[in-house]
């Protein structure tokens, strides 16, 4: 039995990979008889293939170039961007100090400037749409006076608030990167943080935030962007967060029953378990700095019947794809 709808059919390397469709295969038979998938690093380019009929779908293209209503599609995909908190250095590990981060970040007016108006402000690691998303947990609130307070009495208990902090962002990460970073740089220290921004290339940056970390190490944010568009956390939670993740800052012993019986659970059970944990990540641990769940943008020729969706982000679904 066929199980596969489609066969690699070509793979010429740089330029184009051509699929095409099982005339044998056993399940319903989709409309796409043949795709052929086209590089093209300009977003300018990929932009106009649409319009001059050199392509029908553009799964991702920048924000700058939606204008047509008839063709392209806005919609929430399985991106979040958050600053990971590194917190095994101080002053990173004392929660006031957690707690003034998130409230020094202005998340609203980001929306609409730097950050597209449809993304949502997050409140979790993973997308609205996963399974046992804890519905009941609120954004930090925009409250620098707050924020001031609680490194006022973190330096009061002794803890060094002057210690250089250094935001690790990586260059083109997501649409206006530098920006965002330089605006939460300002934020943070306008709080009475001591914060500095590095820029990196990807090579570099990949180093700051996976694991081993650098013993010699000083305080670090890293920001960051995680796709889960798999629809369960554990895709995330596990690599993110317990203390053996490869990309986790901080270890609780707690958590990691916690993330561990969710993991092992089936069914509603599974759903109901995921809950504390998002609620424990978020409210108690205060472990990362939380942005936005963020928005793609793709542009589709009339002729196709496709809408694209929170999964367009990674893959491309062809058996649900029609012609109009």
């Amino acid at each position: 039995m066929v199980r596969d709808s489609y066969v690699l059919s070509e793979w010429n390397v740089g330029q184009n990979i051509i699929l095409k469709r099982r005339d044998n295969y056993w399940g319903k038979m989709p409309e796409v008889t043949k795709a052929t998938y086209v590089f093209r690093s300009d977003d300018a380019v990929r932009a106009a293939m649409v319009a001059t009929g050199e392509a029908d779908i553009v799964p991702q293209m920048s924000e700058e170039f939606v204008d047509n209503a008839e063709t392209d599609f806005a919609y929430l995909n399985s991106e979040t961007t958050y600053l990971r908190i590194d917190q095994f250095v101080a002053p990173l590990d004392d929660v006031r100090i957690r707690k003034a981060l998130n409230l020094a970040v202005d998340r609203e007016a980001f929306l609409g400037t730097l950050v597209p108006e449809g993304a949502v402000i997050a409140t979790h690691m993973v997308p609205p749409s996963t399974l046992g998303w804890n519905r009941d947990l609120k954004p930090w609130p925009f409250d620098p006076e707050e924020a001031r307070r609680l490194v006022n009495e973190a330096k009061a208990d002794g803890v060094d608030v002057s210690k250089q902090i250094t935001l690790i962002g990586r260059t083109n990460n997501f649409p206006h990167a530098t920006e965002i970073n330089e605006a939460l740089t300002q934020m943070f220290n306008d709080v009475g943080l001591n914060v500095k921004l590095e820029m990196h290339e990807v090579a570099e940056w990949i180093g700051f935030y996976s694991k081993p970390f650098a013993e010699d190490r000083g305080p670090r944010l890293v920001t960051a962007q995680h796709d889960n568009s798999r629809g369960d956390p554990v895709f995330s939670m596990v690599w993110k967060y317990s203390c053996d993740g490869g990309q986790s800052g901080l270890c609780d012993k707690e958590l990691d029953a916690m993330i561990a019986k969710a993991s092992a659970a089936t069914g509603s059970e599974r759903a109901k378990l995921w809950k504390p944990v998002f609620a424990k990540v978020h409210n108690d641990l205060v472990a990362d700095v939380f942005l936005f769940h963020m928005v793609g943008f793709s542009r589709v020729s009339k002729r196709l019947n496709y809408e694209p969706n929170i999964s367009t982000n990674s893959e491309l679904p062809l058996e649900q794809i029609s012609f109009n």
